[in-house]
């Protein structure tokens, strides 16, 4: 029996422990596992939230076969935060708005010679009314930024 086993999703949408055989689990070259049930799962949420709502706990064991991550705990960090204001200026500049950033709720990074940044966040505008916003954003190695999409939220599936 592994040390660190494999999770599978359970009833409710959280991860818990178990695996059944090898025949269920995914092997890395460092050694680190991952069921197939999880994996499965995680690419449904990457897939029909286009990468912004990954609600599975990828700890360590998972997110070698996790190519977006959860950035729990670290939403408003100062980077994340500047890619959302620019996002929201962006958006402001095409659709001739007035929002003002709020706070960041959600964001999951893809890492290639710099990160991809999955954002979700509020903004307010001038109505005092908070909407929900999705923005895709870079940041490369080398500082450069830029904005491919800012949105509202799309309703999830």
């Amino acid at each position: 029996m592994a040390e660190n086993p494999p999770r599978k999703l359970g009833e409710d949408g959280g991860a818990e422990d178990y695996y059944d055989s090898d025949d269920d689990l995914i092997m890395y070259a460092d050694g680190r596992r991952m069921s197939i049930q999880l994996q499965k799962e995680y690419h449904r949420q990457v897939r029909e939230s286009e990468g912004f709502d990954i609600t599975l706990d990828l700890t360590l064991d998972a997110a070698i076969g996790a190519p977006v991550i959860p950035q729990r705990g670290k939403e408003n960090k100062p980077k994340f935060v500047d890619l959302s204001q620019l996002a929201i200026e962006d958006f402001n500049s095409q659709n001739a708005t007035k929002y003002e950033f709020v706070k960041n709720v959600t964001v999951n990074t893809s890492y290639a010679a710099g990160m991809w940044c999955y954002i979700t966040f509020q903004a307010r505008d001038a109505d005092d009314t908070i909407k929900t916003f999705q923005a895709l954003a870079w940041w490369g190695i080398d500082g450069d930024r830029d904005v491919k999409f800012c949105r509202f939220k799309k309703s999830s599936k």
